[in-house]
């Protein structure tokens, strides 16, 4: 029985520290990709988003071990990317409408001056 009760606290604390671990691993991927998403290239965006999804799949297999303390602050951390990721995406959004905005105008004008 001693044997037994020993090998469950040790599995517990195992999940524990690897669900405080994985909170830690997330939080510092989190903070780099929101201090530096403005200067990725699209390599590094690629990569991001490979890893934020390795860390989607990650949680969901630890969420049901997890208390509901660990579970709210990964779903802060969540939102922080998420809201970065949109950010980003619409960004480079209004960009491509600028550029195109811009060049429709510009081709306006080249048709006005050839119809003059």
């Amino acid at each position: 029985m001693k044997t037994l009760l020993t090998i469950s606290l040790l599995l517990s604390t195992l999940f524990g520290i690897k669900d405080t671990y994985f909170i830690l691993r997330f939080d510092h991927f989190v903070d780099k990709v929101a201090k530096n998403y403005e200067s990725f290239d699209d390599e590094e965006w690629d990569t991001t988003m490979q890893k934020y999804s390795e860390f989607r799949s990650e949680y969901k297999e630890l969420a049901p071990n997890m208390s509901s303390e660990q579970r709210s602050e990964v779903n802060e951390l969540f939102s922080k990317i998420n809201a970065v990721i949109i950010k980003h995406k619409a960004s480079k959004a209004f960009g491509t409408i600028n550029d195109l905005v811009n060049e429709a105008s510009g081709t306006l004008k080249e048709l006005k001056k050839l119809a003059e």
